[in-house]
């Protein structure tokens, strides 16, 4: 990087403090710095959700598998996104909207009882921050790529502006952001795939050089499936459709049911399309950056990380093409990451603060208690986080960002998602049901990734099951007491829309 592109940096970051400042007006209030008081745009919601769901991760890691997988990534990541958003259009997103809560763990108390709520959050709270910490590092690579600096004080610098910029604007500040770096990287990420694709010939050319299983929508010898596949579209369905909170919130910010599926429906599209120009200068890079590359696979060499492979790409193109470009770029992956750690550092300093503090008092905390409790616990998070990123770049290992994301979410996300997005469809489960599906699913995942720690397909898929057939088995064979059968009923209602708004 260029004097330019450092002073591209700095003006961009001025313009993301100054965007900040103008969220900062409109969050005061539990209310609006969680939820943006319900009143987020439909649009802007589909576009914060989309980038929100993914950050430097896809830049980094999948993109740094797709060099050596082929089509098979966009395969892996586009296609159940894509799906998980036409299904959760119809399911689980007007169902957020009309449950008109502060966190997706709220209704949970209403659904079952106190035990699974407060269980389920202090769950998601306590494992989130190594898939958080995952992606501040993921874009540590990306600034050490471009700027040739350590990475340990980028992720310290990166980890401290992320969770300052949260705790001034709250949601609405991660949105605003969204919608920037969107526009920025979308410019940019055109410029990079058009440069790529006529220097090695065209899109059918790329393909025609590149090793045949490349070109395969499943490429089993790069780890990529069928049963991998099955099994990791469930999890994204769970995942993208409220599983991860951050996204959820995106939902319940939205203050209308209808709107909340034009809004998955937007993000959905996006979804199919956009990664294609994230990984087409992957596909390309053997061919552009063959000295990095095993000539006849195409896998990386030894002792070249293939995480760096989309940086360098985009390093080799914007740098020769007109100064500041590439300083453009990092800020826009900087955005893009920042923006996915503040929306689950919002979505776990809510659920602290709603459903594990202020659950715990007896008596009434004011609206200036619960937002005193919601900045010090993102305070607190983010700096959670930070260690968590520090403790990935001091493992071992090379392509770990996308190894560790996919074992991250199979460990964690199916056992606390099942009783959370199943118990907006199923009313029978009791809190035996949804407690017995959550442990359950976390001791098979203990038991089956002891026996077979290199299936992805069985470890996940096998605790999916067993925390499913709980689940769904127990509601069969236990019964709540008539207040509560009444009290799930007048959830019931209001989630399918028959009921009215409760406060």
């Amino acid at each position: 990087m260029g004097t330019i592109d450092f002073v591209v940096v700095a003006l961009y970051s001025l313009a993301m403090v100054w965007l900040a400042l103008i969220a900062s007006r409109r969050s005061h209030g539990t209310d609006a710095y969680f939820a943006a008081g319900h009143s987020l745009p439909w649009w802007m919601a589909a576009i914060s959700h989309h980038v929100s769901g993914y950050s430097a991760v896809v830049f980094v890691g999948f993109a740094g598998k797709a060099a050596s997988a082929g089509l098979s990534m966009w395969m892996l990541f586009s296609v159940p996104c894509f799906i998980a958003m036409m299904i959760g259009a119809k399911v689980w997103a007007p169902r957020w909207s009309r449950l008109k809560v502060l966190t997706p763990v709220q209704y949970l108390e209403e659904r079952y009882g106190a035990p699974v709520r407060v269980v389920v959050a202090l769950s998601g709270i306590g494992i989130k921050f190594i898939d958080l910490g995952i992606k501040l590092y993921a874009i540590a690579i990306v600034v050490q790529v471009a700027t040739g600096w350590d990475r340990t004080p980028i992720i310290i610098v990166g980890g401290v502006v992320t969770c300052l910029y949260v705790l001034i604007g709250g949601l609405w500040a991660t949105v605003l952001t969204d919608l920037v770096q969107f526009a920025v990287q979308f410019f940019l990420s055109i410029i990079v795939v058009t440069a790529v694709l006529a220097a090695v010939g065209g899109w059918s050319s790329m393909w025609e050089q590149l090793p045949e299983s490349h070109g395969n929508l499943l490429n089993p010898d790069a780890g990529i499936g069928i049963e991998f596949w099955l099994v990791y579209l469930i999890v994204i369905i769970f995942s993208y459709n409220g599983g991860t909170w951050g996204l959820a919130q995106r939902f319940i910010a939205v203050g209308d049911a209808r709107d909340t599926q034009k809004a998955a429906l937007l993000s959905g599209a996006l979804f199919l399309i956009y990664p294609l120009v994230i990984f087409v200068p992957a596909w390309t890079a053997p061919l552009l950056m063959p000295e990095f590359f095993d000539p006849i696979t195409a896998a990386p060499i030894a002792g070249f990380d293939p995480d760096q492979t989309y940086v360098l790409m985009a390093k080799q193109v914007l740098a020769g093409m007109a100064p500041g470009l590439l300083g453009l770029l990092v800020c826009s992956m900087f955005a893009a990451t920042m923006s996915m750690i503040d929306s689950d550092i919002n979505a776990l300093a809510a659920v602290f603060t709603k459903d594990v503090w202020e659950r715990a008092h007896k008596q009434p905390l004011t609206e200036q208690q619960l937002t005193m409790v919601a900045r010090l616990s993102t305070l607190a998070f983010g700096t959670a986080v930070l260690g968590t990123a520090l403790m990935v770049d001091g493992s071992a290992g090379i392509g770990k960002v996308f190894s560790q994301t996919v074992k991250l979410f199979g460990a964690i996300l199916p056992p606390v998602a099942i009783p959370l997005m199943f118990g907006m469809l199923f009313k029978r489960t009791t809190t035996r049901g949804a407690l017995g599906a959550l442990f359950g699913g976390f001791i098979t995942f203990g038991i089956l990734k002891s026996m077979y720690p290199d299936s992805f397909a069985i470890y996940t898929g096998g605790e999916m099951l067993v925390a499913t057939i709980i689940f769904f088995g127990e509601g069969f064979i236990s019964k709540r007491t008539p207040e509560k059968e009444a009290e799930v009923e007048r959830l019931f209602d209001r989630l399918e829309g028959r009921g009215s708004v409760a406060k």
